[in-house]
């Protein structure tokens, strides 16, 4: 009994501690711009016209976070009755399981 209480509950802990929710990334615009195409004479190369950075831009913008609240507390209701309605068809299988055996060994 205490098991599967212990396995409920972790189940729930889990469920409050997991990242919920999607979040859209916006792809920031390159460094640099589309060129457009050229013709070259044979042999010759295309030389850049500007310097890219050498590493990733530091000062980046940041993506900015809706708030939630409305969609987190939705969720967490939801993944709660999931929850409890689990418990309560685990517990009512345990007990049937139980009387069924019971009645096999006298039976």
């Amino acid at each position: 009994m205490w098991r599967s209480v212990l396995a409920v509950c972790l189940f729930v802990l889990a469920g409050v501690f997991t990242v919920s929710g999607t979040g859209v990334a916006e792809t920031p615009a390159p460094h640099f711009a589309a060129q457009p195409t050229q013709t070259l004479e044979p042999g010759a190369t295309v030389q850049p016209e500007g310097t890219v950075p050498p590493g990733p831009d530091l000062d980046a913008p940041q993506e900015q976070q809706p708030t939630s609240g409305d969609e987190t507390r939705r969720k967490l209701w939801i993944g709660g009755i999931a929850v409890l309605l689990f418990a309560l068809v685990y517990w009512r299988n345990k007990k049937r399981w139980s009387k069924w055996k019971a009645g096999r060994k006298s039976g």
